[in-house]
């Protein structure tokens, strides 16, 4: 994995407008620690099992967890991309950082081949000076986020990815005991009540709730979805390639899903999302209102998250759920309103600029 400027113009300085005019920044979002202050026996044991030294790294900037994610250039002129993260800063940060990363390193050992994830070349999962340490390194990868706001030949280029990659979802493996969306998402009465008890009862939430409930079936599915795709878990190689990264908490789910996860973000950048997901071969026979329940859910998610304490290491989440919550709400509303047809039509995205 990677992200270097040097591919695709400045997209480290890419930002988006709330609402109110709040400028946000859309790479410069984690608070990472360096190669540098990584202990020195923990650079040791990733040097020798990269097989050089590293003699230059690049922190990535995206994202929202606290963790080591980096670029590292070796000795012998080969690059790859690490993450670490070590079990006794957990409870320090909110993150259970060492847990995701060792559930992602479990699952890639058995995900398909063709889900668009970057090579997992070694993980390690041991007690280093007394603290336990999960690293993963993966290929590198040129390529860089896709621009924000999102550019026409950029969308299309990872719709087309989800549209490649869904047979592959189809038959996950056993051994990768994945839960169920609705198991993943089964808080959702307590967002409502939480909801309730700030805002008061209003019509909008008895609306949501009862869409959030058919999510439970709707949204349901034999196969499995990334579950957390957004811009910026997606690189887009120089060699025209989209890779999907961070495979850590995939579940069962209706097909669909990741596609319409990645549109809240296109949504809020100005794209006609209904008629996208008209023509996109993953949703044309999907059912208006399965939509909206989805919808429904992740406003309620987005409502609730935002209003928790900003984590130090990552001062811009809270503000970023905000801009999600605000998007999802204008886009069910207007799903919702009589004067919506539900019969769109369906738009050939083309490389022409986003105007």
């Amino acid at each position: 994995m990677s992200a270097d400027a040097t591919s695709a113009g400045d997209w480290t300085r890419d930002q988006v407008l709330t609402v109110d005019g709040t400028v946000l920044p859309v790479r410069a979002t984690a608070r990472r620690p360096t190669w540098d202050q990584l202990p020195a026996a923990v650079r040791r044991r990733i040097e020798t099992l990269a097989g050089s030294h590293v003699v230059h790294s690049r922190s990535a900037g995206t994202g929202f967890t606290p963790g080591f994610a980096s670029r590292l250039d070796l000795a012998d002129g080969s690059r790859i991309f690490v993450k670490a993260g070590v079990t006794a800063d957990d409870s320090l940060h909110g993150w259970n950082l060492a847990r995701a990363y060792r559930e992602e390193a479990r699952k890639l050992h058995v995900l398909p081949d063709g889900i668009g994830a970057p090579t997992l070349l070694w993980n390690l999962d041991e007690l280093i000076s007394d603290q336990t340490w999960v690293v993963l390194c993966f290929e590198y990868v040129d390529g860089v986020p896709p621009r924000r706001p999102w550019r026409v030949d950029e969308l299309t280029a990872v719709l087309d990815k989800l549209q490649a990659t869904a047979p592959v979802l189809t038959s996950p493996p056993a051994s990768l005991n994945l839960s169920t969306f609705a198991e993943d998402l089964s808080e959702y009465p307590d967002w409502v009540t939480y909801i309730r008890s700030r805002d008061g009862d209003s019509s909008w939430l008895h609306t949501v709730e009862r869409l959030a409930h058919e999510s439970v079936e709707r949204c349901a599915g034999s196969g499995f979805q990334h579950l957390d795709l957004r811009d910026d878990n997606i690189l887009l190689g120089t060699d025209g390639r989209v890779w999907i990264c961070d495979w850590n908490s995939p579940a069962l789910a209706a097909p669909w899903l990741d596609l319409v996860c990645v549109l809240m973000s296109a949504r809020g950048d100005g794209h006609d999302c209904d008629a996208i997901l008209a023509a996109h071969g993953l949703t044309q026979a999907v059912e208006a209102r399965s939509i909206d329940a989805l919808l429904a859910l992740l406003w309620l998610y987005f409502t609730n998250r935002c209003e928790a304490a900003v984590p130090p290491q990552s001062p811009h989440l809270r503000d970023h759920q905000r801009w999600y919550r605000d998007v999802v709400r204008g886009w069910l509303e207007e799903r919702l309103a009589p004067s919506t047809s539900r019969l769109v039509r369906p738009v050939t995205l083309t490389n022409a600029p986003l105007m």
